[in-house]
């Protein structure tokens, strides 16, 4: 496996990583970015450092959303990110499947599979796999239902998985990961803390209460080799002290990374 964390885009976060023994990154993508424009210099970064990209994300896009102009505006950034993974060279594009309000989300699966497999199939003819988060922002392709459902309609389909997820939809993140295992193409290390009956902000991999020796175990079993990306995710490990939690949390999982011999 591979270890990563999330990036806006820059070339700092480029050299940061190089320096501080990361594989890869994942380009983070939550709007239109000035990599659209030119992405020349951070893709050249990528390569002079030796840094690879993991996957092109875009998160929190109502592709379902009954006004037609953002329903429009978010298939038109959704097209912008995925050239954008090609141009930069990466394998993997995620996003969610979009959610239409006040229906539940088993009824719109059929909906999901007929508007998206074109759009999904123009995404593997750029090279690209494809593959869903299982968030429920803007998204209802999040747990083993959704994926036994709708995977076998869209070939070559796959699932980015956060253990995180499950437990804020009050779910055991494992049986989730164990379903997810054979579909898996790309992860994030993200970590829960509760306190009594109050959620303290989520902290990166380490910091809190998932247990990644388990996670990085059913991931073995399932054959995944790919990124484990960590997401910095609260304003505290993703602000001044990013860098340094980075590199906690990286020194963290190294542990359950199989070594060099």
């Amino acid at each position: 496996m591979k270890l990563g964390f999330l990036t806006g885009g820059t070339v700092e976060d480029v050299r940061f990583a190089a320096q501080h023994g990361f594989d890869c990154l994942e380009l983070a993508l939550f709007g239109p970015t000035p990599l659209f424009e030119d992405h020349r210099e951070f893709k050249n970064a990528m390569s002079s450092e030796g840094v690879e990209l993991a996957a092109v994300s875009l998160f929190g896009k109502n592709y379902r959303d009954p006004d037609e102009k953002q329903r429009r505006a978010h298939m038109d950034l959704w097209e912008r990110a995925a050239d954008l993974a090609a141009a930069l060279q990466t394998g993997i594009f995620v996003t969610g499947a979009g959610r239409t309000p006040d229906i539940p989300d088993d009824e719109q699966w059929d909906a999901v599979v007929e508007e998206l497999a074109p759009r999904i199939e123009n995404v593997q003819r750029r090279g690209l796999r494809f593959g869903f988060y299982n968030c429920h922002w803007e998204n209802v392709v999040t747990h083993p239902a959704a994926w036994e459902y709708l995977l076998p309609k869209l070939p070559g389909v796959g699932i980015k998985f956060d253990p995180s997820h499950p437990i804020y939809d009050g779910r055991d993140w494992m049986p989730d990961l164990v379903a997810a295992g054979p579909h898996v193409i790309h992860t994030h290390a993200k970590d829960v803390l509760w306190v009594g009956n109050k959620r303290v902000p989520d902290p990166n991999p380490g910091l809190g209460q998932i247990a990644w020796g388990p996670f990085f175990g059913i991931l073995y079993d399932a054959g995944y080799g790919g990124a484990v990306c960590i997401e910095p995710h609260s304003s505290i490990y993703g602000g001044e002290n990013r860098y340094r939690f980075l590199v906690l949390s990286g020194r963290y999982l190294r542990q359950f990374m199989l070594p060099e011999l």
